[in-house]
């Protein structure tokens, strides 16, 4: 399965799924491919619908995406809290004191 026919067969998965907030997305490309193709072209057999598809699925890969409505955590940003946990982790990694913003030696 190549990877333009594994995307397709997640939106059709997952469009449906919408509706009561239950689907997952891999990726932002998916989506927005699969909101570009329309309910109506989704469920269709692949010979039916590869050239749109990978038309498609060649801008969403290349393009700079929104976030998925009510599914911000799709490759979006660490939050704040995890953003702040991780610069701690790395502060301590270098020998940084908490309130000092350098490396004494």
């Amino acid at each position: 399965m190549t990877p333009e026919q594994a995307a397709y067969a997640e939106a059709c998965e997952q469009m449906p799924r919408r509706a009561d907030r239950a689907d997952t997305w891999s990726s932002r490309a998916v989506f927005w491919a699969a909101v570009r193709a329309g309910a109506d072209t989704l469920g269709r057999p692949w010979a039916e619908i590869a050239e749109r598809w990978a038309r498609l699925w060649a801008v969403a890969t290349e393009e700079h995406l929104p976030p998925i409505p009510d599914a911000e955590h799709v490759g979006a940003a660490p939050s704040r809290a995890a953003a702040e946990q991780a610069l701690s982790a790395m502060k301590s990694i270098v020998g940084l004191q908490k309130g000092k913003g350098h490396v004494h030696r």
